[in-house]
């Protein structure tokens, strides 16, 4: 099973931005180090589904985020990263697979949704994910060598497999006040405008090129953590190493808007839960220990607005099981073909 961070759903891909001269904003500086990029094998086949194929580029699209958050989270990039990134792919995998099977039966739908509902839904996507930056976007698009259109086409193919995932298996029980409120705390968290999510956290920075290079660095980083999670006053510590510029308020950086950091610490702030010490967590300029204090999610549409649509969630999962075995019966008759 993979741990909170993984689990974190972060549509696009991050974006490799140049060295600071000076100490970044907040977080700015919590980007990871990329190996340098040979060549790409963007047509690679990894699985055929009813002769319909999933390429490897488009496997890489989806695991890109999250592979950028492991690679934050282990600098070492040992058994465990390794580990971690196959389930990470394997898992992705499956779930394409799984839409395409629905696509494959269900593709004469697809062209029944407005061009201005698809474009409503990348306006949707630009604002949440690219906190409405059109360029980052473009960027985007650049990076993981689609067209604009084609991406609205791989929006239109979502739409699909999400209705008919939501379609009706069976009848069950009206949902309760109490479910509906219940499954509304659920939504409201993977569902809230994150562009107005705001943390306090201490961090601890350790420079990779200061006392001895990388390497020391990274162990010096990796002994701090250790004397943490062993009882050590992070406000001490941080005092006594950090390299930022809050190592004297004891690393503390207080109400900061997520839009001030970078993609993968932002994730890794407000994706998790708890106040767990988090590192060393790597970026292209040095180590970052940090331990979250508070987070103030952004707001969600109010529960009366999204009742109706919080009954449609509640009724869909109480008839999960019913999709679970359609779903097996549609495996069972599709021709799937790994290569991965």
């Amino acid at each position: 099973m993979f741990s909170s961070f993984t689990k974190a759903i972060v549509f696009g891909m991050a974006l490799v931005l140049p060295a600071f001269t000076q100490e970044p904003p907040p977080g700015a500086e919590n980007e990871p180090i990329r190996p340098p990029q040979g060549p790409q094998l963007v047509n690679k086949i990894v699985a055929k589904v009813n002769g319909d194929v999933i390429t490897l580029n488009e496997l890489m699209i989806k695991v890109a985020p999250s592979q950028s958050v492991l690679m934050s989270r282990y600098p070492r990039r040992g058994p465990a990263f390794q580990k971690q990134l196959k389930e990470l792919k394997s898992s992705i995998l499956d779930e394409l697979i799984d839409r395409a099977i629905i696509f494959t039966q269900f593709k004469d739908r697809v062209n029944s949704f407005p061009d201005h509902q698809i474009e409503a839904e990348v306006s949707r996507i630009i604002q949440n994910v690219y906190k409405g930056d059109e360029e980052l976007f473009k960027k985007y698009l650049k990076a993981t060598h689609l067209t604009r259109d084609q991406f609205k086409e791989q929006q239109r193919k979502e739409l699909l497999v999400q209705i008919v995932r939501s379609q009706h298996f069976g009848d069950v029980a009206v949902p309760k006040e109490k479910e509906l409120r219940e499954e509304y705390e659920r939504w409201k968290i993977t569902n809230r405008d994150r562009t107005k999510d705001v943390g306090t956290y201490r961090r601890i920075y350790i420079h990779k090129n200061r006392g001895g290079g990388p390497l020391a660095q990274l162990q010096l980083a990796e002994e701090i953590v250790k004397k943490l999670k062993n009882g050590g006053d992070f406000n001490e510590l941080a005092k006594e190493h950090s390299n930022g510029s809050h190592a004297e308020q004891g690393g503390v950086w207080k109400d900061i808007p997520r839009t001030d950091l970078a993609m993968e610490f932002g994730t890794l702030l407000f994706e998790t839960e708890g106040n767990e010490i988090m590192g060393p967590l790597e970026d292209r300029i040095g180590f970052n220990i940090v331990q979250v204090m508070e987070r103030k999610p952004g707001p969600a549409e109010p529960f009366e607005k999204v009742r109706e649509e919080m009954k449609r969630r509640v009724v869909s999962e109480k008839k999960k099981s019913n999709y679970e075995k359609w779903m097996k019966k549609m495996r069972s008759s599709a021709v799937i073909e790994k290569m991965l």
